[in-house]
């Protein structure tokens, strides 16, 4: 079957001699050089749902088979794979992951004298699974019969409902065991919200969490990662708890690892075009300021640093950071800090959009880390400075090439 799929290939390639893999991991969304879409063939095999060769000239309807639904199958399949319109939502961001997971597989000299190390195959094959494991559960139904729910795009709903609602871990695990009891056998729900969180993680909801010192002295990571109390004031990493049961911190510091969110921004075809914006739509009107790029800071920026000028793509950011009662209207002295990021890159209309903004750190409280504040943006602070200095390697799917992504702070 890989040496028929490839023979076909080699009569459908572009002008730069690619065509489109339909490989299990590329699923017919990335165009591959064939050297490559031979590899991907040997290594993955060709997408359990490819049945129709539509994008190597066999003629079908092409819609149907986008939402992942052969003719053989007739219109039971069809119905179950659109499950309502909301699941479109949750393709294109498994799409968007798609393009970058793959940005991870392959070695490419971008001709900036950085070797990018390729993974090992099996990583490569866990990432292809997990991706394979995603699809199917946006494009499976909640359970036989259903038409309005996938199972991931009812995990995210749920989810949703109980941070809008503040419900506890212990009322959502026993809310979770009954929607186990009650729904039909071969429904998938997760048994627990540590089980739904992780699920939510493989799409890129996930966050790191890293211990802090009582009194914000330092970290526990990196080589502080095995200490069991500060080495600067002695207090013990965890509370004093004579019970047998899991230990417990002082202080987590919640870090949103930045650079897999800036590079899926270049994986999604819906806001890539906007991240040039600033470039080569703005209208730069004299003593008129419409965007930050009007600024005399920005175009100073860029006299003293025309490299990281002379490409569009590259990411100016703005950090932003207040604090707020996570009780509400409670009468409770607490308080938590997040850090917040602002891509300049976006049209005015977009860039100071709430849901554009990225969460990067949620320092913890109860009270304002004052002066300590650089302790925990340590995390932040390493990862744009790799942006700044090295910069990584991402995919741009409009242009479909890959390019050294910078990135830095204004």
């Amino acid at each position: 079957m890989g040496l028929l799929n490839l023979e076909v290939a080699k009569c459908h390639v572009n002008d730069v001699g690619k065509t489109r893999c339909p490989c299990k991991y590329c699923q017919n969304s990335m165009t591959q050089t064939l050297d490559v879409v031979e590899r991907h063939l040997f290594t993955y095999g060709i997408s359990s749902v490819y049945n129709k060769w539509v994008y190597h000239g066999e003629a079908t309807n092409l819609a149907r088979f986008e939402r992942g639904a052969s003719s053989s199958e007739g219109e039971r399949l069809s119905r179950e794979s659109n499950i309502g319109d909301e699941d479109d939502d949750i393709l294109d961001l498994l799409t968007d992951l798609q393009g970058s997971m793959i940005a991870r597989e392959e070695n490419f000299d971008d001709g900036d004298g950085f070797d990018d190390e390729v993974p090992e195959d099996v990583d490569e094959i866990n990432t292809s699974n997990v991706f394979e494991e995603l699809m199917n559960e946006a494009r499976n139904p909640l359970y036989p019969g259903c038409t309005k729910f996938s199972s991931l795009n009812f995990l995210v709903k749920l989810m949703h409902i109980k941070v809008l609602n503040n419900w506890s871990n212990k009322s959502f695990d026993m809310l979770l065991e009954l929607l186990k009891d009650a729904f039909p056998i071969g429904t998938y729900i997760p048994k627990s919200l540590y089980e739904a969180k992780r699920r939510l993680c493989d799409i890129g909801l996930g966050y790191d969490s890293i211990h802090a010192c009582k009194y914000d002295c330092v970290l526990f990571r990196k080589k502080f990662a095995n200490c069991q109390s500060c080495l600067v004031c002695g207090e013990s990493r965890y509370k004093m708890d004579s019970g047998k049961g899991k230990k417990i911190p002082n202080k987590v510091l919640r870090h949103f690892p930045l650079i897999p969110r800036l590079k899926r921004l270049f994986s999604s075809k819906h806001i890539v075009s906007e991240m040039r914006w600033h470039k080569y739509k703005r209208v730069d009107t004299e003593d008129v300021l419409r965007h930050p790029a009007d600024a005399a800071g920005w175009k100073h920026f860029d006299r003293e640093f025309p490299h990281f000028a002379s490409e569009p793509r590259n990411v100016r950011l703005g950090l932003a950071s207040d604090s707020f009662n996570p009780f509400g209207n409670m009468s409770i002295a607490y308080s938590m800090w997040p850090v917040l990021l602002i891509p300049y890159n976006l049209p005015p209309w977009k860039c100071m959009k709430e849901s554009n903004f990225f969460m990067s750190l949620l320092v913890p409280g109860p009270k304002s880390p004052g002066k300590e504040i650089d302790v925990y943006l340590q995390p932040l602070i390493d990862e744009l400075k790799e942006l700044w200095n090295n910069g990584v390697r991402t995919f741009d799917c409009t242009d479909e090439e890959y390019f050294r992504l910078h990135a830095c702070l204004l």
